[in-house]
């Protein structure tokens, strides 16, 4: 469920996600993240164990916010085409607007030195595996059903998932916000590449 960015748990997730993004999850303590939000650090361990914990609750918040923006289209009743176009785009929004969150997953997958897993940072991870499953599953499922149909080519499904993914991950990589940029173009642009990759040849 999406965190209400107005409770002290969400705004703590986003002074932490904008924070870490910024300077690295290394370089950034919970003195430095307790100070952008006016609070005690007190405060941030009273709902975060450990640096480690939070970094890894971000993770979780980071799939959770993905998965709220791409699941109305996933259930959408659309033909297999149109959805995984309309699932692509809105994974690519999720990518630019919330992306400090990815920025940091990124970053933390790369190896930041958090420190030791503690039981709430297992448990977790394990909510973040069950999320990111349940997240593919609806590719994996959507592309399923356009092969059967014969919209997409015969192929494997996991090699196609894990690679068009990768290319609605990049923005992670290179956006930079700006005022004149159209968001909404660059997401159709990007899933328009990634049903190209996957469509049978018309």
């Amino acid at each position: 469920m999406m965190l209400d960015s107005t409770s002290v748990k969400g705004r703590i997730l986003d002074a932490a996600a904008q924070a870490f993004a910024t300077h690295g999850v290394d370089q950034t303590s919970i003195d430095d993240i307790a100070r952008d939000l006016g609070a005690t650090k007190g405060k941030i361990y009273h709902h975060f164990g450990s640096k480690s914990e939070l970094v890894c609750a971000i993770r979780k918040h980071s799939v959770q916010l993905t998965l709220e923006r791409v699941r109305p289209q996933f259930d959408a009743p659309l033909s297999p085409p149109e959805k995984f176009h309309a699932m692509a785009k809105a994974h690519v929004i999720a990518m630019i607007s919330e992306l400090a969150y990815h920025r940091v997953v990124v970053e933390e997958m790369r190896g930041s030195k958090t420190g030791g897993i503690t039981a709430a940072e297992r448990a977790l991870r394990f909510e973040i595996a069950a999320l990111q499953s349940e997240y593919e599953g609806f590719f994996r499922s959507t592309l399923a059903e356009g092969i059967a149909s014969g919209h997409f080519h015969d192929q494997d499904i996991s090699i196609a998932v894990r690679s068009f993914l990768m290319m609605l991950h990049a923005p992670i990589y290179w956006y930079q916000p700006r005022d004149t940029d159209n968001i909404a173009a660059i997401a159709n642009q990007l899933a328009t590449m990634a049903l190209g990759a996957v469509a049978t040849p018309q």
